[in-house]
C-alpha cells in the first residue's frame, strides 16, 4: 500500500518525535504537513488539501481531542489516527467519541507504521460503505450518526428530518402516503399532521441536501429519487 497521491498532516510538539516521523512517512506519502500546536495545526488544514491526520493528544494552544472535534466540523470522512505516550482510559474513552481510526501508543515502531497505514487505507476504502448512503455525487446519508454529509461536510439534521429521510429510505424509492408519513413521523403529537407543516419539513430538508432528491407526487406522497435507485 502507498499513498504517493496523498497529502499527509502530522501534529506532534515533541521537535525530534516530529523529525522522525517526518522521516518515517515522507517516503510513503506525496506531501508531509506538520505542526506543533493545535491552532497551527487547524490552519495547515483549512489551507492545504489534507488525505489524513496523525496528532498528538498533548499539544500547546489547543490538544489534541478539541482539535479533532473542530477538524470533524470541517471534514466529518478524514482518517485521523492519534498518536501518544498515554494510554489512560479515559482518556481513550475520550479519543473514541471523536470518531478517530486508531490510536497508537508511543514510541513509534515498524509494526506500529504498518498498523497505522493499513488504518488510513481501511477507512478510505472499506469501513464507510455500511455506512454512508449515497444521495448524488456530493451528498450522503450517515446511518450510523443520522446526519447528512455534503461535500465532506456535517450537515446537521432535526429529529423529524431524520426520521422522514430514514422513511424514504426504507422505501427504496417506492410512493410513501401522506398518512404513512403522519402516522411515523408526527407519531408523539397529539395533533394531526398539517400539509404547511409537511411541506416546511420537505422544504427544509431539500435546502440541506438537494431539491431534486425528495419528489412529491401530488395529493399522494413523497418518495426518494437517488442515483442508485
Amino acid at each position: 500500500m502507498d499513498f504517493f497521491k496523498q497529502n499527509l498532516l502530522i501534529i506532534e510538539d515533541e521537535k525530534d518525535t516530529l523529525e522522525l516521523m517526518i522521516e518515517i512517512f515522507e517516503t510513503k506519502f506525496s506531501n508531509i504537513y506538520s505542526a506543533s500546536d493545535g491552532y497551527s495545526a487547524l490552519e495547515v488544514f483549512r489551507q492545504n488539501s489534507i488525505n489524513a491526520i496523525l496528532c498528538d493528544i498533548n499539544i500547546p494552544k489547543l490538544n489534541g481531542l478539541d482539535l479533532i472535534i473542530k477538524i470533524r466540523e470541517i471534514n466529518y470522512l478524514i482518517p485521523i489516527i492519534i498518536i501518544s505516550a498515554y494510554s489512560d482510559s479515559d482518556v481513550l474513552l475520550q479519543a473514541s467519541n471523536c470518531n478517530i481510526q486508531g490510536y497508537i501508543t508511543k514510541p513509534l515502531t515498524s509494526d506500529n507504521v504498518n498498523t497505522i497505514i493499513k488504518k488510513i487505507y481501511y477507512h478510505q476504502n472499506h469501513e464507510f460503505i455500511d455506512k454512508l448512503v449515497q444521495l448524488n455525487d456530493t451528498v450522503n446519508f450517515d446511518l450510523i450518526n443520522s446526519q447528512i454529509i455534503k461535500e465532506n461536510k456535517i450537515v446537521k439534521l432535526t429529529n423529524k428530518e431524520t426520521a422522514f429521510l430514514k422513511l424514504l429510505l426504507q422505501k427504496k424509492g417506492q410512493l410513501v402516503p401522506y398518512k404513512t408519513i403522519e402516522e411515523i413521523i408526527w407519531y408523539d403529537e397529539n395533533k394531526q399532521m398539517s400539509s404547511t407543516s409537511l411541506r416546511t419539513l420537505v422544504k427544509n430538508l431539500r435546502k440541506k441536501i438537494a431539491n431534486d432528491i425528495i419528489e412529491n407526487v401530488p395529493k399522494i406522497g413523497y418518495r426518494l429519487i437517488i442515483e442508485n435507485n
